[in-house]
């Protein structure tokens, strides 16, 4: 092989080696991607999937014809005078009494749909996790960047700074300040960097991504709050929301559920009937017939299912009704929480950003015009930085409270 084929082979490598890592280096997820790769990869929500098989195995007994399989008999008699044997066939089905097939029937039927409902609020609260995680991560990153170009801005500060006080333009107490205000800049972008990488690893959890690399969340903060500003009346959203809620319904399902038990367990108390054909062979005749066996219900009545059964319906209709004052109270919680977030951002004009990077750009010209001294620019800069940063926290948090809106009954949103 040439020198200039292993040389070719070599870059070629070398080019997919570069692409592999910086596809690992970075994963772009929009929200859309997340929720999506929520739903389909989360671990918990697989393994509940998976439990649903029990609900429908279940299903799938009730609706046996018969619960129980036929028994089938044989006795053999030879007596000791050398007659001819004796034999004797009979075949028992059990056969249940008093509608307990359709008792049980809609007891396991009503039960798979409270087994599917539990799925759906776990893909609710699912969808809530990680639509507030991926707007933590987006907000983080936009605070990462604002800083980093703060701090970029701070250093330049602080070099121009040390030229100054060269020429005995500026004190070492200014000098220090600008060093000071620098290193705690630096510090909270340390502290705002280890905080990303917590977020990050809760929003990989959620997701179920399997990729190795930085997660990168994609939107514009502010964009995502212009589209989702308004949400329904308290009163239209809290009946739409107590009425298709999946764990309220799944609740209300649950009482159900207990009664079709209730039902069943008194169907029980009298005895199963058990019925078949019978043969019998002996001296030389065929003799055909049936055979019933009824128990007699004398001293076991079902008593112990029975009690359970009606603990059982009075405990769901307990949790019935605390999971609607949940409800309830979680709805009221959000709408507060909605509106004093709306109360904080009303206080910012629409442009406060934009006037913002305008004072920035004014007190840059001011300081170097010579109308601010170095430490006074430093002061100025901070607090329009702080200033951002604070209407950027608030917009965060009126986006958590609406996704916390939408979150209590996805289709009332």
């Amino acid at each position: 092989m040439s020198s200039l084929t292993i040389a070719s082979f070599i870059f070629v490598l070398c080019c997919l080696f570069s692409a592999v890592k910086i596809h690992a280096a970075e994963l772009s997820l929009d929200l859309p991607a997340a929720l999506d790769y929520a739903l389909r990869e989360n671990p918990e929500l697989k393994s509940k999937r998976h439990a649903l098989g029990i609900a429908q195995g279940r299903a799938r007994q009730a609706g046996l014809l018969f619960q129980s399989n036929p028994r089938f008999g044989v006795e053999m008699e030879s007596p000791t005078s050398g007659a001819g044997t004796a034999v004797e066939l009979n075949l028992l089905q059990e056969l249940e009494i008093a509608g307990q097939r359709g008792h049980r029937y809609e007891a396991a039927t009503k039960n798979l749909v409270q087994a599917q409902l539990s799925i759906q609020e776990a893909e609710r609260l699912l969808r809530l996790e990680v639509t507030q995680t991926f707007y933590n991560l987006l907000a983080i990153q936009q605070v990462i960047a604002d800083l980093k170009d703060f701090l970029t801005g701070q250093e330049n500060l602080l070099q121009a700074g040390q030229k100054r006080f060269a020429r005995e333009d500026i004190s070492i107490l200014e000098l220090n300040t600008l060093r000071l205000d620098r290193d705690q800049v630096r510090n909270e972008l340390a502290n705002k960097m280890r905080e990303r990488i917590s977020i990050e690893k809760d929003l990989r959890l959620l997701t179920g991504l399997q990729d190795d690399g930085s997660l990168l969340a994609v939107g514009d903060l502010l964009g995502l709050l212009a589209k989702r500003s308004t949400v329904p009346a308290r009163e239209t959203l809290q009946a739409c929301i107590l009425a298709n809620r999946p764990d309220v319904k799944a609740a209300k399902l649950a009482v159900e559920v207990r009664e079709a038990e209730l039902r069943l367990a008194e169907a029980r108390r009298m005895p199963n009937i058990s019925l078949g054909p019978r043969y019998k062979r002996e001296n030389n005749q065929n003799l055909f017939g049936g055979e019933i066996a009824v128990p007699l219900p004398f001293f076991n009545r079902n008593q112990d299912e029975v009690a359970t059964a009606l603990a059982n319906q009075n405990i769901s209709r307990a949790e019935l009704e605390g999971r609607v004052l949940l409800a309830r109270q979680e709805i009221d919680s959000a709408y507060k929480r909605f509106g004093l977030a709306q109360e904080s951002l009303a206080g910012y004009e629409k442009d406060y950003l934009e006037e913002i990077e305008k004072s920035m750009v004014l007190t840059r010209k001011a300081y170097e015009s010579g109308e601010m001294t170095i430490f006074e620019f430093s002061v100025t800069r901070d607090r329009l930085a702080q200033s951002r940063f604070r209407f950027l926290d608030i917009a965060f948090s009126h986006l958590q409270t609406i996704a916390e809106l939408e979150a209590q009954a996805p289709s009332c949103s």
